[in-house]
């Protein structure tokens, strides 16, 4: 290699590695900057000076034709790549990737990428020599931590050189997909670096990761670094800048060339970029200072004389250790010891904030962004909805038009498989003009946007292709149903539309009646509820109707020689169907369905456990008087097979506890059965009974059989009101015993 050719090896995300380079680059004054990374992303580096452009960013590139398989490359402001894209873009020198394309990259078989399995870290022999738990360690404490302080660059790089290329020389049983790998990458460097030279005069900086350096300058001749690179499969590539997270740098987040602690190497490069470096006292106080304060946003006592005592214990542990300037292990110890008084929960609270970091990376209005993406950001500036590292609950008026906005905005992007925020309360029992959301942004929601690009080019437009595509696949009254009210919630009427002629097709061909059952239930909620949003109302009731009219007419046949675990599902979808059935309020599809579990109450043939549920169903209704219900139970209940009465007996107390121990003709009624059993017949059925109370929590079995232990029932009586007792609740009654989904 050239003299002119000047290797500074590197590691990614060090804010000494960072410092020494900018120092490094002065010196050489190169003409030409080349830094390991994607050649397709060359176009894309101009960008980086942007002063809207604010780290932590990323490149994305991805197969033209799969999104799903891409990478990232992550860069913050102290990433020894920013700053050498930084420095060139200043002083306007040439500046290009040289690694292996992105496109050879993404063209490898998944199966062979998931095989690669990288080295332990080369550094960990010389860690152990010089007394170091590890070789991440040993490289922090000389490079990231004191590098910042020291002149010397070049000669510091020299070093690092010498010490990396013994590493390789010394190294042993890797595998022959990763030096395979390794040989490719490195010889498209060459290369890269040898076009360098004919089309650039002058000095020039190669940024790459010190592992490569040594084989950068070993001399090897042109025809093998082409022969190694010939004929390799490519796929055609799209790049753009995304943002990027704290938390997305931090290993925890399982990122390979992650950073312990984002947060305290963003200090490190405050510290090491100011233009006068800062004493050794400043180091460790301007930290604990930052960490007092934010025990303080906590609720916790931090006062600053605690955070004077933790900066001097910090530099004495420093001391002790033989360090010349306290790591991140030194101010942790300190700040557990005097601000949280030896209480790790404390700093347990104030991690994500103060270690990791909770940045959100932007990207300028200029840059070139996928079409999703800028709707997105639009999207985001009109609804004043800023993404974040941090999971953040929202907590949405639809009645105001701001909230009405962000809510269409989350659920479009649900429906297209961007999950930015995650619905966790609507509340329907209070009007449906309030939501909250917990909200946190990924990059790997970016990834998400490209794969939704086939569907359109707006969040609506692909909303609403996504959506109707999704409907023409399935099959499933219920899974249709879930679409039509997600589409109805996303304001996209038209999707929803479409989706409903789909849902009146295949409700016609189906013959489960456990799934025109749930289709009921949120189309009802929907338009009992009402929504801020503009609904096709007459549409909708239209094809509620029909839905219950084909539920009524055939659950009776549809319920016979069920099996135990369909039997089940179907209870609870009748449960939930009758529910809705009363909110819908349609008087001849109330009495339809009280006919229809009557007949399935007497028909033999009727799993037993839907016999059960619809006794039930008509007595909380009181559809049925209490004499034909214990009639019905007691034949049930005495028809000689323990299983039959045992499932008969789970639907019949499948609508919880809470109304057997306040309805005491029910309680009676259970009560008369158990004790007309003969001792026999009791031990037999006491299986029964325990498994159709095991769905009763703790608190209620205690309170049903604190009602049992009371002993003498006394007969309770309802006193009817004189009908000029009261006008005005005579007036209200109907309507409350419509509520209460009981007889007016």
């Amino acid at each position: 290699m050239e003299d002119r050719v000047h290797l500074l090896g590197i590691r990614h995300h060090g804010p000494g590695s960072a410092v020494l380079l900018r120092r490094a680059l002065n010196a050489i004054d190169p003409a030409c900057v080349l830094i390991e990374g994607p050649p397709e992303a060359d176009d894309l580096v101009r960008y980086a000076a942007g002063s809207a452009m604010k780290p932590p960013v990323a490149l994305l590139l991805h197969a033209k034709d799969d999104p799903n398989r891409a990478i990232f490359i992550p860069f913050a402001e102290f990433s020894p790549e920013w700053q050498a894209m930084r420095w060139a873009l200043d002083r306007e020198r040439p500046v290009r990737f040289i690694d292996w394309p992105a496109g050879v990259s993404l063209a490898e078989p998944r199966e062979d990428a998931r095989k690669i399995e990288y080295r332990a870290d080369p550094l960990d022999q010389l860690a152990e020599a010089a007394g170091y738990d590890d070789g991440e360690a040993f490289w922090d404490s000389l490079i990231e931590q004191a590098g910042g302080l020291q002149e010397a660059a070049i000669s510091t790089f020299a070093a690092i050189a010498n010490a990396m290329a013994m590493m390789r020389e010394g190294q042993e049983g890797v595998p022959e997909e990763e030096r395979l790998r390794e040989v490719r990458r490195e010889a498209f460097m060459r290369l890269n670096i040898r076009d360098a030279l004919k089309t650039c005069e002058g000095n020039i900086a190669v940024v790459c990761g010190a592992w490569h350096v040594s084989a950068l300058r070993t001399p090897v001749k042109l025809a093998d670094d082409k022969a190694a690179v010939k004929d390799l499969p490519r796929v055609k590539v799209q790049a753009t800048w995304v943002p990027w997270t704290d938390s997305r740098l931090s290993t925890r987040s399982g990122y390979g060339a992650g950073v312990l602690s984002p947060g305290w190497y963003r200090h490190l490069w405050s510290l090491y970029a100011a233009p006068q470096l800062p004493q050794v006292a400043e180091f460790a106080a301007s930290w604990q200072a930052k960490t007092a304060l934010a025990l303080r946003q906590e609720g916790y006592p931090a006062p600053t004389a605690s955070a004077i005592e933790a900066a001097r214990l910090a530099l004495s542990l420093a001391a002790l250790r033989g360090l010349s300037l306290p790591a991140l292990a030194e101010m942790r110890d300190a700040s557990i010891a005097t601000l949280c008084h030896g209480d790790t929960t404390a700093m347990a609270l104030i991690h994500q904030k103060v270690y990791v970091g909770e940045h959100v990376g932007e990207i300028g209005d200029d840059v070139p962004q996928m079409p999703l993406a800028r709707d997105l950001a639009l999207w985001q500036k009109r609804t004043r909805l800023k993404p974040e590292d941090t999971e953040t609950e929202a907590r949405l008026d639809l009645r105001s038009e701001a909230g009405l906005l962000k809510s269409t905005l989350l659920h479009r992007l649900a429906l297209i498989n961007v999950p930015w925020g995650k619905l966790i309360e609507a509340g329907e029992g209070r009007g449906t003009f309030r939501e909250v959301w917990m909200l946190r942004w990924v990059p790997e929601l970016s990834v998400a946007l490209a794969e939704a690009l086939i569907y359109g080019v707006t969040i609506e437009q692909a909303a609403a292709a996504s959506t109707v595509a999704r409907a023409k696949e399935t099959t499933s009254v219920a899974a249709l149903t879930e679409l039509i009210r997600a589409a109805l919630v996303a304001d996209l009427s038209d999707a929803a539309t479409e989706c409903i002629g789909l849902l009146q097709a295949a409700a016609i061909q189906t013959s489960d009646i456990t799934d025109l059952l749930r289709a009921v239930v949120p189309l009802v909620q929907v338009l009992r509820y009402g929504s801020a949003r503009k609904l096709p109302e007459e549409a909708l009731r239209s094809l509620i109707h029909s839905l219950c009219v084909e539920v009524n007419a055939g659950s009776r046949t549809g319920s016979q020689a069920l099996d135990e675990e369909t039997s089940r599902a179907r209870v609870q979808a009748m449960l939930a169907y009758d529910h809705a059935l009363t909110l819908f309020g349609d008087r001849s599809l109330i009495d339809a369905w009280r006919i229809e579990l009557g007949r399935m109450v007497k028909d033999e043939q009727v799993a037993p456990a839907v016999a059960g549920v619809s006794l039930r169903l008509l007595h909380d209704t009181r559809s049925w008087d209490l004499a034909p219900v214990s009639d019905a139970f007691s034949q049930q209940m005495s028809g000689g097979d323990p299983k039959r009465s045992g499932n008969f007996l789970e639907g019949f107390l499948s609508s919880g506890p809470e109304v057997m121990l306040q309805d005491q003709p029910l309680l009676h009624l259970i009560d008369d059965w158990l004790c007309a059993l003969h001792e026999e017949d009791f031990v037999e059925s006491l299986p029964l009974l325990r498994r159709s109370l095991s769905a009763f929590d703790s608190v209620s079995r205690r309170r049903l059989l604190e009602k049992v232990k009371e002993g003498k029932r006394e007969t309770v009586e309802t006193e009817q009101l004189p009908d000029n007792d009261n006008p005005a609740f005579q007036q209200a009654l109907p309507l409350l015993l419509q509520i209460l989904g009981m007889e007016s």
